[in-house]
């Protein structure tokens, strides 16, 4: 067995932040010699549609040239709220405003905002957010398509389709549903007192119509279930990732872990230890959203693990080729500036 191989394989399980504006020589390492899965921007890596497109051009052609699998490029353009690329690009209604929408605009909207991004050089937009919003106070009263469990799934399905065909992947979040929660993950880990019945009539049928619409990712919230796992948050929970979401819903897409380095992780645990855990429950993508050293830390983690036979060589080559395949059809680069500038140019001159 190659450590060498091993631990490529495992390094394309994780997306990590970066720091500014433009890539120096350890941010194109990551990609090119760690061979990082991804990465993902926030509004501090963003000051002008030029200079993102740059930004994201320099990071996947490392990768390209280091012969790895495409870059996965992602950001949260969610709309409203939280939109990491402001105007000129598409940054809102948010997706509350589209709760007396039909699916023709949920479809659009989604097409436009998967073309804004994939010229902008993303490939995956972490979109649309399925929480159903059913408690006064709730944290996702902004984010959410509404407090129907069959409309938030029949709208966002449709936004869902209409990103990934226009080539943008999208990401359903916040399995298994951060609707009916006051408490922000970010700072802290909330525990969700819902029975199972309370969590398949309202939380679940958003995910599966998601699931169904052939969504590329589900996004794993860290909140606890008590009727699912009382001991463990969903994101380092194998009831929630393997029995509900993998055997129960039957996805076979990628799972994806909320942000490590959120409030409701580090507060019971260190970052690499949570995506260690994180693969062992189920996870296909890992989320190191501040300190890329904490990816190489816990990639070097799970590679001893596999060395020392406690983690199977057969599961990351199942999760490696998950992931693979689902980069087959990103493409490397649109062709040039001008793509985002003409897709621009009818919200605002760029």
């Amino acid at each position: 067995m190659n450590r060498r191989a091993v631990k490529n394989s495992l390094a394309q399980s994780f997306v990590v932040g970066l720091p500014g504006l433009e890539a120096g020589a350890d941010e194109l390492a990551l990609v090119s010699e760690q061979g990082l899965g991804g990465v993902i921007l926030f509004a501090r890596n963003v000051d002008s549609p030029a200079q993102v497109w740059q930004l994201n051009y320099d990071l996947r052609r490392a990768a390209a040239q280091a012969e790895r699998p495409p870059l996965w490029v992602m950001v949260d353009q969610e709309g409203g709220s939280v939109a990491r690329l402001r105007a000129p690009f598409t940054d809102g209604p948010d997706m509350a405003d589209f709760g007396d929408a039909d699916e023709s605009a949920l479809f659009a909207h989604g097409a436009k905002l998967g073309r804004e991004a994939l010229a902008a050089g993303f490939n995956w937009d972490l979109a649309p957010v399925l929480d159903v919003h059913a408690l006064e106070g709730g944290i996702m009263a902004r984010r959410s398509l509404g407090s129907d469990p069959e409309k938030v799934g029949r709208l966002g399905a449709a936004f869902i389709r209409g990103m990934q065909e226009a080539g943008c992947l999208a990401c359903a979040k916040h399995f298994p549903g951060l609707g009916r929660t006051t408490a922000d993950t970010h700072q802290e880990r909330p525990t969700v007192e819902l029975t199972r019945a309370e969590l398949e009539a309202v939380e679940l049928p958003p995910f599966r119509a998601a699931a169904t619409a052939g969504v590329a990712g589900i996004m794993i919230c860290h909140a606890v279930y008590a009727a699912l796992d009382p001991e463990r948050p969903a994101s380092l929970s194998s009831k929630v990732t393997q029995d509900l979401l993998r055997g129960e819903l039957g996805y076979n897409g990628l799972i994806m872990s909320d942000d490590l380095e959120m409030g409701a992780v580090v507060g019971q645990m260190a970052p690499d230890q949570a995506a260690v855990e994180a693969y062992l429950a189920g996870s296909d993508v890992l989320l190191i959203c501040h300190r890329p050293e904490l990816a190489l830390v816990a990639v070097e983690r799970l590679t001893d693990m596999v060395m020392a036979g406690e983690l199977e060589p057969a599961l990351v080559a199942e999760r490696a080729r998950r992931i693979v395949q689902s980069k087959q059809a990103l493409e490397f680069l649109p062709p040039d500036l001008g793509v985002l500038r003409a897709e621009l140019a009818g919200n605002q001159r760029v």
